[in-house]
């Protein structure tokens, strides 16, 4: 190696730091996003607790009902803090961190690791979240939340007694042991006191044979969180369990080849749509925590989006996963392409999903038919309600060229199934021709905004093409 090759391996080039430069618009508003959680979080646990000493003394087996609910919500509020104080450096990092124009290999993975690192906290924070909503609508007594913090620790001394047994083949530390029995104990005398053999939380198959973990899955309770949420809790949880929950446990796996690498995938504005989406996670925690506290939080979510959520816009996202068309109906998809709806699906989670047949070319030649979420539908184009009145228009606006007004009118005797088949191949000229899009957006029909929501949220959620 020359000696000029040796100084430039032992002195690499430094990224240049010149950072991302946020409208002010747009700054005031992330101000807000990541500081609102945080002083609500604070202003609970002040009223909670004086100081955090009986939080980081207490033995859960042994407190009253009240601190039990306290605690939990006490340890709420504690991790929303530490999840807004980390969003909070992690947008100061960023700052500093270069832009992603001219993004060389350093920079995307500077980029990359802030993305890791929120990817983990919307995790966390979800699971959070699924666990509040689930508290709000089933618990009806404080006991709970003492058999939720008894089963959080009877979890670990279990885990620990797993490892150890393992480890050391089967043996036992009795110490550990006598914990278990002790956490156990006090959760049975709990569960009798509310006269139930179970709760919603708990596993009871895996709490009566004492095999972590004695709670349900995460992936049931995420679920069971969706199917009682309202619509904007919905639409922070992330609509299903692959977008909100088990995608970003990508985040705390090596991926060595399996995901896409570049500027599409660690750009600066996934970074940001993450910070106000992980601050309206904590937003809705905090308001729920104070709901299940019974104490009313002035500066919280409710004041931005109304005492009863009148000035939100969840219900109207989440309509776009339960929107209607009919078998027959011509639509375009949020790829652009020309489908006949064929078959339509209605979870039990009140979404929809639309079985098409390709009327353009299949994105996969070798499936001419395939499944699309509601939302994944762009616009109806035409339908067989709305297509006789289509070519009535059509009659009128051709009323000056005597020739394609007998054609069109002898075209108008068809009964609608043909006129649909018709408006088909008509369609399919005009996109082959490219001339569709452009026309749809200049009458209006097709709302460019709507396009571009949709083209972000497929770049934002990383979904592919069918």
């Amino acid at each position: 190696m020359k000696p000029e090759d040796q100084k430039q391996e032992a002195n690499p080039p430094k990224p240049q730091s010149s950072g991302i430069k946020l409208a002010e618009e747009e700054g005031k508003k992330l101000d807000y996003f990541l500081s609102a959680p945080l002083r609500s979080a604070k202003r609970l646990m002040e009223q909670l607790y004086s100081d955090d000493h009986f939080y980081e003394t207490a033995a859960y087996a042994w407190i009253g009902e009240t601190d039990a609910k306290k605690l939990f919500l006490y340890g709420v509020s504690k991790e929303v803090m530490k999840t807004c104080i980390g969003l909070i450096n992690d947008r100061e990092f960023l700052e500093e961190s270069p832009p992603q124009t001219g993004i060389e290999m350093i920079q995307k993975i500077i980029v990359g690791s802030i993305l890791d690192v929120q990817s983990y906290r919307v995790r966390k924070m979800i699971e959070l979240l699924s666990l509040l909503i689930l508290f709000d609508r089933n618990t009806k007594k404080d006991e709970e939340y003492r058999v939720f913090l008894n089963a959080e620790n009877l979890d670990l001394a279990l885990a620990r007694q797993q490892d150890f047994k393992e480890l050391y083949e089967g043996r036992t530390i009795y110490n550990t042991k006598h914990s278990i029995d002790d956490f156990a104990e006090r959760i049975t005398e709990d569960l009798k006191r509310l006269g139930l053999t179970e709760l919603w939380f708990l596993d009871k198959a895996k709490f009566k044979n004492q095999r972590p973990s004695v709670f349900k899955s995460k992936k049931s309770l995420y679920l069971g969180a969706l199917l009682v949420g309202s619509a904007d809790e919905r639409i922070v949880l992330g609509i299903s369990y692959g977008r909100g929950y088990s995608r970003t446990s990508q985040s705390v796996h090596p991926l060595l080849g399996s995901h896409d690498y570049g500027e599409r995938d660690n750009n600066t504005k996934h970074a940001v749509a993450n910070f106000t989406h992980l601050s309206l996670i904590c937003m809705h925690i905090m308001h729920l925590a104070y709901k299940i506290a019974d104490i009313d939080d002035p500066e919280g979510l409710t004041k931005a989006m109304g005492a009863n959520f009148e000035n939100s816009e969840g219900p109207k996202s989440i309509a776009t996963f339960s929107k209607e068309y009919q078998k027959g109906d011509i639509v375009l998809t949020a790829w652009t392409d020309l489908a006949e709806v064929k078959e339509e699906h209605t979870s039990r989670y009140g979404y929809k999903a639309y079985k098409v047949e390709y009327i353009s070319k299949p994105p996969l030649p070798e499936y001419p038919e395939d499944w699309l979420e509601a939302k994944m539908i762009m616009a109806r184009v035409m339908s067989k309600g709305m297509v006789r009145g289509f070519y009535e228009n059509s009659v009128k606006s051709v009323s000056h060229d005597k020739e394609t007004l007998e054609v069109m009118q002898e075209v108008l005797k068809l009964p609608d199934d043909e006129l649909l088949k018709c408006a088909k191949k008509t369609f399919l000229d005009l996109h082959n021709r490219g001339i569709l899009i452009p026309m749809l957006l200049e009458s209006g029909f097709l709302k460019k905004d709507r396009a571009e929501i949709l083209k972000n949220d497929i770049e934002t959620q990383g979904l592919q093409k069918p």
